[in-house]
């Protein structure tokens, strides 16, 4: 079995209360973090499944009428668009059954406006080496579209390891990893 298809087996394993318990802890190290702090237009995913919940983090930020941007998913050109969303109300399931804004309900944004990418992954390392689910979305758009973007990874501890995973050409490196223990600051140049 390989690395990502075993780390994503013991976090689909984890109870929902765990989930939530953990992605708490996620949060909170989040909420520490100056670059996350200071951020003007911070692009967020919708988790589902076993991720980290992001939901309560797009919540605080709607509810204190900060700007939030969240991704569309444009499967056939394999790539992302961000949307302001001014409630969650304006989401629908899209690409993956994930929660995204409807475009008819939000504006488009420039992403090099972007100053932070919230990133969802499957395996990370502690350098800022990141796998995600194979389709690679989040690489292309960090590379082509948004690069001046601060990356953000959100991960249960366990979904970091201490070795350096195999990592292609073409994937992009995190800034930082907020975990439930701690907030890695990775090796990328900021």
């Amino acid at each position: 079995m390989g690395i990502r298809k075993k780390i994503l087996a013991k976090r689909d394993s984890l109870a929902p209360c765990a989930i939530k318990e953990l992605s708490r802890g996620i949060q909170e190290n989040l909420y520490r973090l100056d670059a996350y702090n200071s951020s003007r237009l911070p692009l967020l995913f919708y988790s589902f499944r076993s991720e980290a919940h992001t939901h309560p983090i797009i919540e605080k930020r709607l509810r204190q009428a900060e700007k939030t941007a969240l991704p569309r998913t444009i499967v056939a050109g394999k790539s992302l668009e961000g949307y302001l969303v001014q409630s969650t109300k304006q989401l629908r399931p899209g690409a993956f059954s994930i929660m995204e804004p409807d475009p008819s309900l939000c504006k488009k944004i420039d992403p090099s406006k972007l100053d932070i990418v919230i990133v969802p992954g499957s395996v990370f390392d502690r350098r800022g080496g990141r796998f995600g689910y194979g389709g690679g979305f989040y690489d292309r758009f960090l590379l082509k579209e948004a690069p001046q973007a601060v990356r953000i990874a959100l991960a249960f501890s366990f979904q970091v390891l201490d070795n350096d995973i195999p990592v292609a050409a073409h994937d992009q490196f995190m800034d930082f990893i907020v975990t439930e223990k701690e907030i890695i600051l990775c090796n990328r140049t900021l």
